[in-house]
């Protein structure tokens, strides 16, 4: 069989705080095969972030930093990798869309020389042809008056035309892999919809494979194939998109569908589905499940034994003492 494209293997993370060291992310393994996408799913807090950010080198080492796990992508770790040989993957063969576009564009450069840029540094084109690319990558996110609107500055467009601008810069390369975190903060629904639809499109057009960051099911549904629920920095649930929405196998993914599933019928005075409680703080040290406080299913042993991430059936794992169902969330 042939390797995944990026195999993540006991992945730990951990924050410095003073001589000490404390896990944010802690054992996560997953893969992603070409062409796929990946949805990581979880609350504020449970790891997603930090992940993608030590996947693409750019982590502060004087705050947080690998400590232990190994993440490779054809044929390299990507976190035993020196920092030169990092900066040649990243944008190339990696490339990553951010939660906050505006924050990540520079505001006092036009939008087709900051996308210009990527390709002249990573081909050596030159000033005219980088130019050129760069409209016809506006072109490619379905930037409307893509000559004219390369001309402009961040602060000229929209949201939605900066996430698409964005978008464009990190597969102007042609990458294999696109990490895309939390793409569609902020934007109103239709174009939350239309952003989501570009990136499947390119996905299949280029063969890129998507690593996507939500917490929005929603945002899952319309572009997964495979799904990873984390929560305080572990991996809880793994199962193909249909598999996790039909028949989850952890209380907390439960939960979760469940709460949406309410909201599709929510009629006025109605009370909104929660999570009662809230997650551990990162990195604190939580002896066994850390949903266990939250879960209406918590057995005496799920408060002092870490429950395994192991085999449900074909494809789905889920980290649970319990079997389900839960609350009738599945069907």
């Amino acid at each position: 069989m042939m390797a995944p494209l990026l195999d993540v293997q006991g992945l730990e993370i951990s924050l410095r705080t003073g001589d000490a060291a404390r896990p944010l992310v802690h054992d996560l393994s997953f893969r992603i095969e070409a062409g796929e996408a990946l949805c990581l799913v979880g609350e504020s807090g449970s790891g997603k972030s930090v992940t993608a950010l030590a996947l693409m080198g750019l982590l502060d080492p004087k705050k947080l930093r690998p400590t232990a796990g190994r993440a490779m992508f054809e044929g390299q770790d990507l976190l035993a990798l020196p920092p030169d040989r990092m900066r040649a993957l990243r944008g190339h063969r990696i490339a990553m869309v951010f939660q906050e576009p505006m924050s990540a564009l520079n505001p006092v450069q036009r939008i087709g020389d900051q996308i210009a840029e990527t390709i002249r540094e990573h081909r050596g084109t030159s000033a005219r042809d980088a130019e050129s690319q760069a409209v016809d990558l506006l072109d490619l996110v379905q930037v409307p008056d893509a000559k004219r609107r390369a001309r402009e500055y961040p602060h000229q467009l929209s949201g939605g035309m900066r996430q698409r601008v964005m978008i464009a810069m990190a597969v102007a390369l042609r990458p294999a892999l696109l990490i895309a975190d939390e793409p569609t903060t902020a934007l109103d629904v239709t174009i939350q919809a239309q952003v989501l639809s570009l990136i499947d499109d390119l996905r299949r057009e280029l063969g890129t494979a998507v690593l996507l960051i939500t917490h929005d099911l929603g945002v899952v549904a319309e572009i997964a194939d495979r799904v990873l629920v984390l929560y305080a920095g572990r991996a809880v649930e793994q199962a193909p998109v249909a598999t996790l929405f039909d028949a989850p196998e952890h209380p907390y993914t439960a939960a979760l569908i469940q709460s949406i599933r309410h909201l599709q019928n929510f009629a006025e005075g109605d009370r909104l589905i929660e999570i009662p409680g809230g997650m551990p703080a990162p990195g604190r040290w939580v002896e066994g499940c850390a949903f266990a406080e939250r879960c209406a299913y918590a057995l005496p042993d799920c408060a002092t034994r870490l429950p395994d991430f192991r085999r449900r059936a074909p494809e789905h794992f889920a980290a649970c003492w319990r079997t389900p169902p839960f609350g009738g969330a599945g069907k």
